[in-house]
């Protein structure tokens, strides 16, 4: 049943009666702006007590989740009432001043700042989103706070004026928040249709048509994170998952991606999404949960850092518990874990230096992933060392989590070699040597045993034949085509139109991939081997033929971990 405006008006109406609140609170009511019946901004109230020695220092959206220039989409900021208002160094900074300890009411509104829809070609869907007839905002991207308030600044968040027919969602709705929490949260108002799981603490925003039911997605949502709870030994809490679709340039463009947020996921995508990618990534980012924030969090600066650990590691509990859920056979673990491995093969960044990724990862794709590759990785070798005494990887998240919730301070990446190290496995060497220096990182032959094996092999290189990073960038104009690669012998050039992929597998340079492109008037179809130059050492999982009975029992224990 659709979340209503006078549900809504309901469900926050235990945030208190109306006025200013408590001296070291903060409090946001969130109001849509009509006109003609569009929605064409959101206007966002603050009000709470300034500092003592009669100057408070604002602090606007800036950057977040590789998106730069947040403040864009902040217009029109007023001081109401018990302030006055001048801006400080810089587009992210304003300075009210006022009485000391003055009760002050800000007004700001929060646009649009991309023309269109939301589309997968320009990633913009962490930008806030103001639709005429939906918004979509992550609390990082839209609100203004005070500058010298900490994350365990109180919070109080309100909803109003929603119009006739809307639905709204966020996972502010809740009592005790902190400000850590509503920078990360999401919130949705307008035409989505809100959707139960059987645990009703779980709900599922969604807008526009998908290739799935709602009930099929929010009964595979409700699997997933009630499966995370059980390995994590929680109770049931307030969880939502917010879904918008993607514009794409073209019919064979896909896109899946999200953020996993305080006790929310936000998730969009091209709405040819396959059930199946759709399934993966809730897994993913549903654990981020948990992994890092729960057992020692992160870094403030250079976050990058430390992904090998709070992403890579995610991965691999994503594979262990949608295997430990049913929802994978052991078939569909090694392909997942295939596709990683070719990629990470092939990665004309594989062998960089931790620093890179602090530097790049939000400017190359290849170095984006390879946090997660080599984390990956490397928790699958320590798994089965710990195996070998006897425990298992979960032995030290567990230890993790009971030490973070116990006051150690150290950090999540911190706190892992230690803890593992007690457990009689130490990684000092191997955290050095594949994490900070770079080197290539080779599973063992018989790291799933008794489930199959990892063979390794020189392999040919996969190439397109042309440039597709330069293409995506050059609105899918063909670039950078190879006159020595398969591609260009097919006929595949330069300015032709990519429309679409229609047969072959990224990374597989084993089988014949089909492009379609529009050349000049015409819409034609190229196929060919899509090999590059020279061979590559690429590892594969081969799961044992005739897995039955207490053979199967064990491989489906090795990687689940159950």
């Amino acid at each position: 049943m659709p979340f209503s405006l006078r549900a809504a008006a309901t469900a926050l109406a235990f945030f208190a009666c109306t006025g200013f609140g408590a001296p070291d609170r903060l409090d946001y009511t969130l109001t849509p702006l009509i006109q003609d019946g569009a929605l064409t901004a959101v206007q966002i109230d603050l009000t709470f007590r300034g500092d003592a020695d009669g100057e408070t220092a604002l602090r606007l959206p800036s950057s977040w989740g590789g998106r730069d220039e947040l403040w864009r989409s902040i217009e029109a900021i007023t001081a109401v009432s018990g302030a006055q208002l001048r801006d400080g160094d810089g587009p992210t900074s304003r300075v009210l001043t006022h009485r000391p300890n003055a009760r002050i009411h800000l007004r700001y509104r929060v646009i649009q700042d991309f023309e269109g829809p939301p589309n997968a070609q320009q990633e913009n869907a962490y930008r806030p989103v103001v639709q005429p007839s939906y918004f979509h905002f992550i609390g990082n991207a839209i609100l203004i706070t005070l500058a010298e308030r900490d994350l365990t600044t109180p919070v109080r968040f309100r909803a109003r004026d929603l119009p006739r027919g809307w639905s709204f969602a966020s996972d502010l709705e809740h009592n005790g928040l902190l400000l850590g929490a509503a920078w990360s949260s999401v919130m949705v108002g307008g035409d989505f249709r809100i959707v139960h799981a059987r645990d009703p603490n779980i709900r599922v925003a969604i807008r526009g048509a998908w290739n799935f039911s709602d009930a099929d997605f929010v009964a595979e949502v409700g699997a997933i994170i009630n499966a995370q709870r059980a390995f994590w030994g929680d109770h049931s809490t307030p969880y939502l998952v917010t879904v918008i679709p993607l514009e794409a340039p073209n019919s064979g463009w896909l896109s899946v991606g999200g953020t996993g947020l305080d006790d929310a996921f936000a998730f969009f995508a091209t709405t040819n999404a396959e059930a199946a990618t759709i399934t993966r990534t809730l897994a993913h980012e549903g654990s981020h949960t948990w992994i890092p924030g729960q057992i020692g969090g992160m870094v403030e600066e250079d976050q990058a850092g430390s992904y090998w650990f709070s992403e890579g590691f995610t991965d691999f509990y994503t594979g262990r518990l949608l295997v430990r859920q049913g929802v994978w056979s052991p078939q569909d673990f090694a392909a997942d874990l295939n596709r990683m491995l070719a990629a990470y093969a092939q990665s004309s960044v594989r062998t960089e230096p931790n620093s890179r990724i602090v530097a790049d990862f939000w400017g190359s794709r290849e170095v984006q992933q390879l946090p997660y590759q080599r984390g990956r990785f490397l928790a699958t070798i320590w798994d089965a060392r710990l195996r070998a005494q006897g425990r298992d990887l979960d032995d030290v998240m567990l230890e993790m989590r009971a030490r973070a919730r116990g006051g150690d301070p150290l950090h999540a990446d911190q706190m892992f070699p230690i803890v593992i190290d007690r457990l009689g496995v130490n990684v000092d060497a191997d955290i050095a040597h594949y994490v900070i220096e770079g080197a290539p990182v080779l599973l063992p032959e018989d790291v799933f045993a008794p489930c199959g094996r990892v063979v390794t092999r020189e392999a040919a290189r996969f190439h397109r034949g042309f440039d597709i990073e330069a293409t995506s960038a050059n609105n899918n104009i063909v670039t950078g085509v190879d006159p020595s690669l398969p591609a260009y012998a097919a006929g595949v050039r330069d300015g032709m139109v990519l429309l679409r992929r229609a047969g072959g597998a990224i990374g597989d340079a084993d089988q014949d991939i089909t492009y379609i492109m529009r050349d000049g008037d015409t819409e034609r179809s190229f196929t060919y081997r899509p090999r590059g130059h020279g061979l590559y050492t690429l590892q594969e999982f081969l799961v044992a033929e005739g897995l039955a009975g207490d053979r199967l029992a064990q491989c489906l224990a090795v990687l689940s971990g159950a």
